[in-house]
């Protein structure tokens, strides 16, 4: 009786956090202003990508065009197509609304205090910090498939049925939003753990969004310049360019790796375009299987596995340095 009685405290003390953290985020006015900025900014990629489906759709049905290089033929367009421009928008804008969610969480109650009343009740330390995290995760997750419930239902408003696999592809593309998204909450949650401060936990995090979206983009760019080199002129012998491009991928997938604005991007265009073979953010070039190969999502996905894996492992890696900073804290 006695070990029931604590797994049942244990389990209701963990969703006591959790819910009143979800219930703080979704009420927050600085929560509601970003997720309200989010989704007024996938207005317009969302209506380029309307367009550019109809544009597809009446191309396909004018039917093959003779071109100097040949038959061009044009495939079906599908409705997840018109979520490719949504990436790039939430990469910015959303890791942004992460981070304002999860840096002041330890550190604001920190530093009034109300941590050390937080911790004399009969709470433990890791369903405190554990669930504050779910909070925010569930937080993230009902901003995301909120507004992808949105955006389908005007998708039918405009005509347009997904089937089973563009169905697929929008909700893969979906977990992948909430992967990104959890792992800019958990750097900001980590931050806020580690720094007692809360104006010196902020700095760090927007020191930390800068790192990540602008100088490892830069590094890696000239990392190339160094160690790809120049692109092969004209006339270079095909051992030399295919030792230019070898180098060139090196280059391309450590710095997608440490980029996740990058490695997000790269999941959730392949995601929503399953075709999607090679993508290169460096060389700004990409490469699709050919139209007459029958490609699903999950197939896209498992060519991109590392990445895949990079993207869903990093929040729970930042997780667990943030739990064990907390475990660790020291609230006198």
């Amino acid at each position: 009786m006695h070990v029931a009685r604590n797994n049942r405290s244990t389990g209701s003390g963990l969703l006591t956090v959790a819910r009143k953290e979800l219930t703080d985020h979704l009420t927050s006015r600085t929560f509601l202003a970003f997720a309200v900025l989010l989704v007024v900014v996938c207005i317009f990629p969302f209506q380029q990508g309307l367009a550019g489906y109809w544009a597809i759709q009446a191309a396909y049905a004018a039917g093959p065009v003779v071109t100097p290089w040949g038959v061009d033929v044009v495939s079906l367009p599908t409705a997840a197509g018109v979520y490719l421009g949504f990436p790039k928008v939430i990469s910015t804008v959303g890791a942004i609304l992460a981070i304002a969610m999860g840096f002041d969480l330890v550190s604001r109650e920190r530093q009034t205090g109300s941590l050390k009343l937080l911790l004399v009740r009969p709470i433990f330390r890791d369903q405190i910090i554990t669930g504050k995290a779910l909070g925010g995760l569930f937080a993230l997750t009902t901003v995301v498939f909120a507004g992808l419930a949105v955006s389908l239902g005007a998708l039918l408003v405009e005509g347009i049925v997904p089937d089973s696999d563009a169905l697929i592809s929008i909700l893969l593309f979906a977990l992948a939003t909430v992967a990104f998204l959890a792992f800019y909450f958990s750097l900001a949650l980590t931050i806020s753990t580690v720094v007692p401060r809360t104006g010196k936990a902020f700095l760090y995090a927007l020191v930390a969004f800068f790192v990540f979206t602008a100088l490892v983009p830069t590094v890696g760019v000239v990392a190339k310049d160094v160690v790809a080199g120049a692109h092969p002129l004209p006339g270079t012998s095909p051992a030399d360019r295919e030792d230019y491009q070898t180098r060139l991928e090196l280059v391309e997938s450590v710095a997608t790796f440490f980029s996740p604005q990058w490695n997000y991007e790269l999941v959730a265009k392949s995601a929503l375009e399953p075709r999607l073979a090679a993508y290169g953010f460096i060389g700004g070039s990409a490469a699709y299987l050919p139209y007459d190969v029958t490609a699903h999502p999950a197939d896209a996905l498992a060519r991109f596995w590392q990445n895949v894996l990079v993207l869903f492992m990093a929040p729970l890696v930042l997780f667990g340095i943030a739990f064990l900073a907390f475990q660790r804290m020291d609230v006198r």
